[in-house]
């Protein structure tokens, strides 16, 4: 054991002055370890355990030069991945927690509805149709990124998260976590537009005469 720890004090050493060949030796020897590691404790989620994995060398690299031999390199590296591991749960929770669905938001559903709702003979309705329309899309324009994309494929195009996972090359869970993103981040423009007043709300919130 005290030879293992001389040698992988040593290893870290060659890291921390820049070389890359030590690093390529220890990922290729502890990734498939760690994310087997990490896949058990994941109910083999194999897309989180490769995050994990990926976080745990990032955080180790970072404080490396902290290791002071005090266990063996790996078992070091399996203590990162464990915090990783929580932290995932964690993070997991806390969304589950956070995350309320976006169509049932009252103003926003309504938004939505208003979208796929038929044209009533009312030019009333038309007319706040079109606004909504308007402001829908300005909103939608306006997120970072795929997530007025994947709005628009989800709410208006109707795909199921598969599809949109097709159609963006990535993982279904990649996908869902983007979605839920998107929602978040449409949530907070649509609802601030909207307001507590339910101002764009307009028709579909009176009650019928």
């Amino acid at each position: 054991m005290a030879d293992q720890v001389h040698v992988d004090r040593a290893v870290a050493r060659r890291i921390l002055g820049g070389d890359e060949a030590a690093f390529r030796e220890l990922f290729d020897r502890f990734f498939p370890r760690l994310y087997r590691f990490a896949l058990a404790r994941l109910s083999g989620d194999q897309e989180a355990a490769r995050d994990i994995v990926q976080q745990t060398f990032c955080n180790a690299i970072e404080r490396l030069d902290s290791y002071r031999g005090e266990a063996a390199l790996y078992t070091w590296f399996c203590q990162i991945c464990r915090n990783a591991i929580a932290d995932h749960y964690r993070r997991r929770q806390r969304d589950t927690e956070r995350v309320v669905l976006l169509e049932d938001q009252p103003n926003v559903r309504a938004i939505l509805e208003a979208l796929s709702a038929p044209v009533g003979d009312e030019p009333e309705t038309g007319a706040w149709r079109q606004q909504i329309h308007r402001v829908v899309e300005a909103t939608l324009d306006a997120l970072p990124g795929h997530y007025g994309e994947v709005l628009e494929w989800k709410y208006l195009d109707g795909h199921s998260v598969q599809e949109i996972a097709r159609r963006l090359d990535v993982g279904p869970k990649a996908a869902e976590s983007l979605l839920t993103r998107a929602r978040e981040a449409f949530r907070g423009a649509i609802t601030e537009l909207a307001g507590e007043s339910g101002e764009l709300t307009g028709p579909l919130s009176r009650s019928p005469g």
